[in-house]
């Protein structure tokens, strides 16, 4: 690979950030990391790719509007995105509408994107977000008459895990290698 590749992130708990370190070990390439907050439209001009990363959070990317922002202010050629969540990788329909949420119907087919599980961890969230999540988790649990995906849920939420793993790099890392070999 012959060019200059920024990886971005907005990472909250971890999760982002270790999916960025792990793709830019596995990159042979000049390879730059980056938090967003210290990202400017001037850093990702030095760049012929950029890759954004950033959370699923309450049906958003976080981050992502403002990387996009920076990346059409840029002179950068090529932007990438995934987005790390809680939801297993076979959560395929729920991962796509969240797609459909953030990028326009133009965006869907012009920016490569992916999708990386990552878990939770209570530990590291913000209090707002913990008690979301855990008023969520015990209203789940209260609930009679759960569904199996209700049930799975209540018991995947009701503590921190993490369900990351090299192998969900894989795709970008793919993509990125058929696109330098074009």
């Amino acid at each position: 690979m012959n060019r200059k590749l920024l990886i971005t992130y907005k990472s909250v708990t971890g999760f982002t950030k270790a999916y960025a370190e792990m793709i830019a070990q596995e990159l042979s390439a000049d390879c730059t990391l980056t938090d967003l907050k210290e990202t400017t439209a001037e850093i990702m001009s030095g760049f012929d790719t950029v890759i954004f990363g950033g959370r699923m959070h309450a049906g958003t990317v976080d981050g992502l509007k403002k990387a996009k922002e920076l990346f059409h202010q840029s002179r950068s050629r090529q932007f990438l995105v995934y987005a790390t969540g809680a939801m297993p990788d076979n959560a395929k329909e729920t991962v796509d509408q969240m797609w459909r949420m953030n990028l326009t119907s133009d965006e869907l087919t012009e920016i490569p994107h992916f999708y990386m599980p990552g878990g939770l961890c209570y530990e590291k969230m913000p209090f707002l977000d913990k008690m979301m999540m855990k008023l969520f988790a015990a209203s789940l649990k209260r609930k009679k008459n759960k569904t199996e995906y209700e049930e799975k849920s209540a018991e995947a939420i009701s503590a921190s895990y993490d369900i990351s793993s090299r192998k969900y790099i894989m795709p970008l890392i793919a993509y990125l290698n058929a696109d330098a070999g074009a």
